[in-house]
């Protein structure tokens, strides 16, 4: 696959962690609430010699003089989701099917795999959690076999309110606080991926999904031209019928995979299942050892207007709209005023600079550089 969602969620990853910010690496994500667009059929949008169901209802006649425009705009709301309800066919490329629902708790579930004979060459499975108050979500990815590779078996992705948690084994844990992004697990799995295009086709009968009352749609090869894979067995969309948002997808196919298989072109068969699961979750907590976000400005001088916070063992960083000289001032002042630190060294080429303080804790190396949101990054090292 091109453009697999699971190489773009640790990339992004990946990129936050270093520069402190997830704001231009996850503005895609989806936020607003759905509503499905499907495009009828010509058959069923062609005219016809019967009129509308709308103007066969029976109406009073003192509504119709007192408040005729209201009448007719509600009896056109219900024709046009009469009319949705038989539709043959959906755009895949609308944003709007793969935003969650606001207001609900959700669990998602991904399976995806790759199998050559009856040989298992790598997996990649995700669980995730979503409550909408405390606005919360977590994942974790499970990856077996060549899917694992130098990331290890498990990563544990957090978001509560501003906060964010990722642990990566045997890397320690990541926190940074005032960010966003990863609190749609369903848009993170399905939309990010982007793999998704041009019209589905509708089948018969309609299923419940999930519990939830879906409209089936079966794929094609042109529906996933971002996707090497050769052949498809089986491909199946099924889309809420009342908010439509995506209540599974489920492909099966033959073709390559350089994230599930290190050898890219070796084919094989490719199993992949998303569901959305509506259901009440219980409250998400702080991944075991990860520091909580509200805590994490107590270990070094911090500047009351830091915002994009992120620490972790012997690094901590952050961005403040205070000025450059400013924070130079703030840092030395700060660090020497019980003599706990020295100043050992100095390189100052705005809009950058290095201060290094040695005391008797170690060595300490203040950082100073542009800012993703205009203010100045601060970053802090420490070594014993």
């Amino acid at each position: 696959m091109k453009k697999n969602l699971l190489v773009l969620v640790l990339i992004t990853l990946l990129l936050v962690a270093c520069d402190g910010a997830s704001e231009e690496s996850t503005a895609d994500l989806p936020t607003v609430v759905p509503t499905i667009v499907i495009a009828g059929s010509e058959e069923e949008n062609a005219p016809t010699d019967d009129p509308p169901a709308a103007e066969e209802l029976p109406v009073e006649d003192d509504v119709v003089e007192e408040s005729g425009e209201e009448e007719t705009a509600v009896s056109s709301e219900e024709t046009s989701e009469s009319e949705t309800m038989e539709n043959s066919s959906v755009n895949l490329d609308e944003i709007i099917l793969y935003e969650e629902p606001q207001g609900i708790d959700y669990r998602t579930t991904l399976e995806y795999r790759m199998t050559i004979g009856d040989e298992l060459i790598g997996a990649a499975n995700a669980q995730g959690n979503r409550t909408a108050s405390p606005d919360a979500s977590e994942i974790v990815f499970t990856m077996t076999g060549d899917a694992a590779g130098e990331l290890g078996e498990t990563m544990i992705i957090t978001q509560i309110e501003d906060a964010f948690y990722a642990v990566l084994p045997p890397q320690p844990c990541i926190t940074l606080s005032g960010q966003s992004g990863f609190e749609n697990p369903f848009g993170l799995f399905l939309d990010t991926g982007g793999f998704l295009t041009e019209d589905a086709q509708r089948v018969l009968p309609d299923e419940t999904i999930n519990g939830v009352d879906s409209a089936h749609f079966v794929l094609s090869e042109q529906n996933l031209l971002d996707w090497e894979v050769y052949e498809i067995y089986e491909a199946d969309l099924y889309i809420a019928k009342d908010g439509g948002y995506v209540t599974r997808l489920r492909i099966l196919g033959r073709g390559v995979n350089n994230v599930l298989n290190s050898n890219a072109s070796q084919e094989g068969d490719i199993f992949y299942e998303l569901n959305f699961i509506p259901e009440a979750i219980p409250a998400i907590q702080v991944p075991e050892g990860c520091a909580d976000a509200t805590e994490i400005n107590t270990q070094y001088p911090v500047l009351d207007d830091a915002t994009a916070v992120t620490s972790g063992p012997g690094v901590f960083s952050y961005e403040t709209q205070t000025s450059f000289d400013d924070v130079i001032t703030f840092y030395k002042d700060s660090l020497t005023a019980n003599n706990e630190w020295t100043v050992a060294q100095e390189i100052i080429q705005e809009p950058n600079a290095t201060i290094t303080f040695t005391g008797t804790g170690g060595t300490l190396m203040v950082n100073l550089g542009p800012g993703l949101n205009g203010g100045v990054l601060v970053g802090i090292i420490a070594t014993p």
